[in-house]
């Protein structure tokens, strides 16, 4: 195998990702207020049920939010780390998003599942339904990869 940057002087980090979306539901930016809560149930449920492995980990809904029963809202030093890593998605401040109702019922049903290591996130209900993720401060595209297919995996049915 040829590594992409085998001295490590040129790549910092690694990131593949994808958005998704769930059958039967309209795009995030129609969705009603009890829609997009039907979708954080769903897809939380489903990051939850991965229980194993180095996929295993926990939903944070994001801070005001009030739609996840399970847990508390992210306090503000958890969704500053997350930023700080560059894991965390912002509310929308575009003209472009905000007409076409990517901020609508803000923050409310929206969250971020993460691993145990932090290098495997799926966010729900930022742009798309969900945004699946992994990365890692590495140039290892395989491994990366590798932990993608496999977290996608674990998220179908």
């Amino acid at each position: 195998m040829t590594e992409i940057d085998p001295l490590g002087k040129y790549v910092l980090s690694t990131r593949i990702r994808t958005g998704r979306s769930i059958r039967g539901f309209r795009l995030p930016a129609c969705l009603t207020f009890d829609e997009r809560r039907d979708i954080e149930r769903i897809v939380s449920t489903a990051c939850l049920a991965i229980d194993i492995g180095t996929h295993k980990g926990t939903y944070f809904p994001l801070s005001g939010s009030r739609s996840y029963p399970l847990s508390p809202a992210m306090n503000t030093e958890k969704a500053a780390e997350l930023r700080k890593e560059g894991s965390l998605f912002q509310e929308p401040s575009s003209p472009l998003l905000l007409s076409s109702g990517c901020g609508r019922h803000w923050p409310d049903a929206r969250g971020i599942f993460h691993n145990d290591d932090k290098n495997f996130f799926v966010w729900v209900n930022e742009e798309d339904h969900m945004r699946i993720i992994s990365m890692e401060k590495t140039a290892d595209i395989r491994g990366v990869y590798q932990r993608f297919i496999t977290g996608v995996s674990h998220l179908e049915y």
